[in-house]
Formats: structure tokens, sequence, C-alpha cells
């Protein structure tokens, strides 16, 4: 695939696909541009309805029967399940890496093996969470590794 940035002076962004047919990767390239305009729904700790770019959720947690998503610097409330995060934006980098928990490849900072077959993910934003030993062949598979 070819890719071209032209810069001029428009009034708005514009994204042109040119093809001869709706192939495979055509189809993923506006799936992707399609989902990467989508916002999260969530609340703050007063109850302030936030709209979140995918992008800026590190990972989602489920607690009691609960989602809570997690940025760099703020933790937020959703409607959404774990499963409805990760199915909605998979094609942006959310994996499932625990029953309770998706992360967001993108947010991941460094990976570390551990015992029992589980994975230590190392977030851009400093935490650190444990990739479940069931979890684990599916976030190698998502990375190529």
């Amino acid at each position: 695939m070819k890719i071209t940035v032209e810069h001029s002076q428009v009034e708005e962004n514009e994204v042109i696909l040119r093809c001869p047919a709706l192939d495979e990767e055509m189809l993923g390239v506006l799936s992707l541009l399609k989902s990467s305009l989508q916002k999260l729904c969530a609340w703050d700790q007063e109850r302030e309805m936030v709209l979140l770019a995918p992008g800026e959720v590190l990972y989602g947690e489920s607690v009691e029967e609960r989602t809570y998503l997690y940025t760099a610097g703020q933790v937020y409330r959703t409607a959404l399940t774990l499963g409805e995060l990760e199915t909605r934006y998979e094609a942006l980098g959310f994996c499932r890496v625990s029953k309770s928990m998706a992360v967001n490849l993108h947010g991941i900072r460094s990976l570390k093996s551990r015992g029992a077959g589980r994975i230590e993910a190392a977030m851009k934003n400093g935490e650190r969470l444990m990739i479940s030993r069931h979890y684990a062949p599916l976030l190698r598979e998502r990375l190529g590794m």
C-alpha cells in the first residue's frame, strides 16, 4: 500500500482512499478510521460525563460488576463491559489480558516474563499489570511475538 500525506490550505482534514476495489486491506483501513473517531462515554468521580478517545485509555478493569477505565492520570467508570470494550476497540489495540482486565497495547511500555506462564506489563503511567497465563498466548499473538 502506498501512503501519501499532502499539506494544503483546507478547512478540515480530508482522507481519500484510492483503490481498484474494496479488498480486505482497504476494509481494514476504513474500519480503523471509523473506530478511531469513536468516543468512549465515561463518568469521573464527580459523576460528570466525559468523552474519551480510545487512545487515552491505558486499560479497563472490572471490579464488582462495574467497569473502570484508567488513563495516564484519571480513573473513570463506564457502562461498557470488558467484552464490549475489547470487541469495539480491538482494531485500536485493546486486548483481553485476564478475566477482569483489557489493556490497550499502545499503553504498554515494557513486558517481562513471570513464573507460571504469566507476563508483567509496565504501563506508560508507571502501573504494573499481570497478564494471566490463560491470556498470555493471545497477547503474544497480537504483538507478533
